[in-house]
């Protein structure tokens, strides 16, 4: 039975199980009339003013810039001018200890802020730049200083502070990485005037080897004795080919450095030929006294990678070894496997070996309540599925199609307290969040509200997402949203933004609008100009190389265009989802995994047979792509609930996916 509910409603069989966000005395955030100031009414010429005064330091304008930001006393982000002053002026002029005093008062009268941070930062650089060396330490004392390790080691050295190695630069010596100039030959000095330990020097030949860099470990061969130098250089050489090495015979000794070689080679064997290193693996690890950990870790490398492969023998290899409790996505993979092999009674076993609590969560009621379905209990099924299909998620939307019910999609909007409300407005950060929303210093309102949500009550978290709606902080709203736990208010969680931009793409491209926006939503959530680690970019998160793809597509081979401009990145996009579901025969499973991790991998992943789209869904080797396909679905359905008052069933979208044409 399901006992953890993600979302709930005010009535029903689950009432007394849900619980449901209901502020006293309140106000509907859809429906009421917010006693607050307009944004757009408010501080209109002390914002453009900022915007000039930014404009005129920029330009070097100094006299303008300091008519304007004394005009400026009182207006919230009059201390970001500060702060950007204080940044050019560290950038264009050597700094001194005057500086550091300049830091200090402006501390004093911001505090302890990312600006704060974001000047101290500043100066720790210019002053390792400019090699004053005594004020960069000096510095390293601050509250919010870097720790710069590797520049407070050449500090200390310069310095005359450091002759030997401490723990510091020690553990700079021991990274199988190639060190930033300003502190390199500093650990090359060290490293010859200091006395190293022979637990050293194996830590960094294993740390080189574990990070297939031995170029690393090589320059320690000589501090070894004969024998296990010649060892440890024939582990260097068969990095790229472990085979021979793991087969010749000349680890067949019992001993630390063998059973090290062995356990990394292996490994590394199994990238190429997986069942080739786990046969061997399976045939001599018993041979030796491996260290518990390190028995257990290779293991579970090679088998875990025979399951993100998709191998038939994945499952049987999971169970070779036992399960630490605590590992839970090994557990979570032995059921993924037998998913794939249709074995049901294994998928109900494994998922009554998961802690309780993740028993409970949808995904995994829900293939237990599949089990049971197969297994010839459709009673018990029945009840696990009419429970899920109370549900606004993707399982909810599954299990509600398997007893043809209606989604139970519906708002459910926030309630709040109109003086509460009026208390969050005044905050000063949210203040600066919006003020900078309205300069557009997108990433600093972000960064301004995202600190102010820190520890806020469930109430305080209702307003601010209420409040950030009304403000036209529509991703902030969303953010903030699902901080809390009402999960039916799809008015502030999924708003319908760029209509007109959708539409046209969605016109052209002969793809669902509510497609379209469950992609934007689950992508960027409406942040018109993020960028992601990797490189994408915008609403739609597309990378540089994508969208001069799609351009060349369309005809435009030279194009050099803005990817966080809306119009731009939504025709981009939904041009981009027209060309996968053309790849992939109009599946939009596969499209939708397909726009997240790339078309090449979704051809890697589909199996010898034809298999249904739920199993194959809840096996994608990726757990960010699992999840994505899963969100993407659900939120295509509410904003078809959005847009049309009625979604369409998610089972007429998951067809069963085909068999790959290589096999």
């Amino acid at each position: 039975m399901i006992k953890k509910y993600r979302n709930c409603r005010p009535l029903g069989p689950l009432a007394a199980l849900c619980a449901c966000l209901s502020l006293a005395a309140g106000v509907s955030a859809n429906t009421a009339k917010l006693s607050l100031v307009d944004p757009n009414f408010i501080y209109v010429a002390e914002r453009e003013r900022f915007v000039e005064a930014r404009k005129a330091l920029a330009a070097g304008s100094m006299e303008t810039f300091d008519s304007l930001y004394n005009s400026l006393d009182g207006y919230p982000l009059q201390p970001y001018l500060a702060h950007e002053n204080l940044l050019r002026d560290w950038s264009v002029n050597r700094p001194n200890a005057d500086d550091i005093d300049e830091l200090s008062q402006f501390a004093k009268s911001v505090g302890q802020t990312h600006l704060t941070r974001k000047l101290t930062r500043k100066l720790q650089k210019r002053f390792a730049d400019t090699e004053q060396w005594k004020l960069f330490l000096d510095l390293s004392d601050f509250r919010q200083a870097a720790s710069l390790s590797c520049t407070t080691t050449r500090a200390k050295y310069e310095l005359g502070q450091l002759k030997v190695f401490d723990q510091a630069s020690l553990d700079l010596w021991l990274q199988p990485k190639k060190q930033p100039q300003i502190c390199a030959e500093v650990l090359t000095v060290l490293e010859a005037t200091s006395t190293l330990s022979v637990i050293d020097i194996w830590e960094k030949i294993y740390q080189a080897m574990a990070a297939d860099k031995p170029e690393f470990a090589k320059p320690l061969l000589n501090y070894l004795a004969t024998a296990d130098r010649k060892k440890v250089a024939q582990w260097m050489a068969s990095i790229d080919d472990p085979k021979a090495y793991l087969l010749s015979g000349e680890l067949a000794a019992d001993n630390v450095l063998n059973r090290r070689i062995i356990a990394d080679l292996v490994v590394k064997w199994s990238k190429e030929d997986t069942t080739a290193a786990m046969n061997h693996w399976l045939s001599i690890r018993d041979d030796y006294v491996f260290y518990a950990d390190r028995y257990y870790d290779t293991n579970r490398a090679i088998s875990m990678r025979s399951a993100y492969r998709r191998m038939p023998e994945a499952h049987q290899w999971l169970y070779t070894f036992d399960a630490k409790p605590a590992d839970l996505e090994l557990q979570e993979w032995r059921i993924r496997t037998a998913l794939r092999a249709e074995d049901w009674p294994a998928v109900r076993s494994g998922i009554s070996e998961l802690p309780v609590i993740e028993q409970q969560e949808d995904h995994w009621a829900y293939w237990e309540a599949r089990a049971l379905q197969q297994l010839g209990e459709p009673a018990r099924a029945q009840v696990i599925y009419q429970e899920l299909a109370e549900l606004q998620s993707y399982h909810g939307f599954l299990s509600a199609d398997r007893l043809k019910l209606d989604y139970s999609i519906y708002d459910d909007p926030f309630v709040v307290d109109r003086v509460l409300l009026d208390e969050i407005a005044a905050e000063p950060e949210l203040i600066r969040a919006r003020e900078f929303h309205f300069a557009n210093l997108t990433g600093e309102s972000r960064r301004e509200w995202n600190s102010w949500i820190r520890n806020k009550s469930e109430n305080e978290l209702a307003a601010g997402a209420v409040l950030a709606s009304h403000w036209s902080l529509y991703d902030r709203a969303i953010f903030t949203a699902g901080k809390t736990e009402q999960k039916r208010a799809i008015s502030v969680r999924f708003p319908v933004l760029y209509r007109p931009e959708v539409a046209k793409a969605s016109a052209k491209n002969r793809i669902e609008p509510a497609w379209i926006f469950g992609v934007m939503r689950r992508e960027s959530a409406y942040i018109r100009d993020i960028k992601s680690g990797a490189g994408a970019v915008g609403l739609m998160q597309l990378m540089p190389n994508t969208a001069k793809y799609v351009a060349k597509l369309q005809g435009d081979k030279n194009w050099k265009g803005d990817l966080t401009n809306a119009s731009t990145n939504i025709d981009f996009g939904a041009y981009y989802l027209r060309h996968v579901m053309d790849k992939f025969d109009d599946h939009q499973v596969l499209a939708t995994a397909s726009y997240n991790a790339g078309p090449h991998r979704i051809d890697q992943w589909l199996d010898s047979n034809i298999q249904d789209a739920d199993i194959w869904i809840d096996t994608i080797p990726f757990t960010e792509t699992r999840r994505y396909v899963r969100a993407v679905m659900a939120y295509a359905a509410i904003y078809e609930y959005h847009l049309t008052g009625q979604a369409s069933r998610l089972s007429t979208k998951l067809r069963p996916i085909p068999a790959s044409p290589d096999v």
